[in-house]
């Protein structure tokens, strides 16, 4: 009798066994489950004539289908991409940056230079320093990468203004800054509008150098001339090798702007 008995527990686990290279046959079967090692069993024993009881696992008839109970979960297990990118999603949008005036901005760089960029009121604004782009409290994190192309598109900002202060100032291709003289009429000038002017921090505007020394473009005059609030000033030839003017340090103007600072003595030598 108990040899009767372990023959009937051993004899299916064989047959099992003996029958588990079949695996890719059931596989194509319709109704295979293999998400349960009970069924891969139960079936295989189906294909050679022995089925299993859904409810013990015993040997009985062939109907028996293993039924598993849904389980909720609060994630994909079978698709951690999706779940990374859904919690990026939420991060990025958690720390979305911002520049001194509130509004949000996008941080961006171009893969083959280290130079970091703010794209803000249509325009690009580039961080003179790595550590200036730290003081706003902002992160390498923050920062998306686009093409070269892409940042092409956005024109220069060139019109500054300190947070607190409503004072505007031009701020040169060269990382000069200057006094705007008269807003409304420089504005009328360049095409240049209000909200054009972005917000910088007074640790970033005490890094450019005042813009001092200016020539006329439009119509084309190369006379440099010296700028200050109390007027502009001719510098000679002799008088510019003296001072050891370099040609980085003078910036365009229209003749509209230099014609609004009023005429002051030449400097000769």
């Amino acid at each position: 009798m108990i040899k009767t008995l372990k023959l009937s527990l051993i004899l299916p686990t064989v047959l099992a066994l003996t029958a588990l290279p079949l695996y890719p046959i059931l596989a194509s079967q319709d109704g295979f489950v293999a998400r349960d090692p009970q069924a891969v069993i139960c079936q295989t024993l189906d294909l050679v004539g022995i089925g299993c009881d859904s409810q013990s696992g015993n040997t009985a008839s062939p109907s028996g289908t293993y039924q598993p109970t849904p389980v909720r979960l609060n994630f994909d297990i079978f698709n951690s991409a999706s779940n990374s990118s859904g919690n990026n999603s939420t991060i990025k949008n958690a720390t979305a940056p911002k520049d001194l005036s509130g509004q949000k901005i996008n941080l961006v760089s171009v893969d083959s230079s280290e130079e970091i960029y703010s794209l803000v009121n249509g325009q690009k604004h580039i961080f003179p320093s790595r550590a200036i782009f730290y003081d706003y409290g902002y992160k390498l994190e923050m920062v998306q990468s686009i093409s070269q192309y892409q940042l092409d598109k956005y024109p220069r900002a060139h019109l500054v203004k300190v947070k607190g202060d409503s004072k505007v100032y031009y701020l040169t291709e060269g990382g000069l800054v200057r006094p705007v003289i008269n807003t409304k009429k420089i504005f009328e000038f360049y095409g240049d509008r209000a909200e054009d002017v972005i917000t910088i921090s007074r640790k970033e505007f005490n890094f450019y150098p005042t813009n001092q020394y200016v020539y006329q473009f439009s119509p084309l005059n190369r006379d440099v001339f010296q700028i200050s609030g109390s007027g502009k000033r001719y510098l000679t030839p002799m008088a510019v090798a003296r001072l050891g003017i370099r040609s980085d340090q003078v910036a365009p103007v229209s003749k509209a702007e230099l014609d609004y600072y009023k005429t002051l003595a030449p400097l000769i030598d």
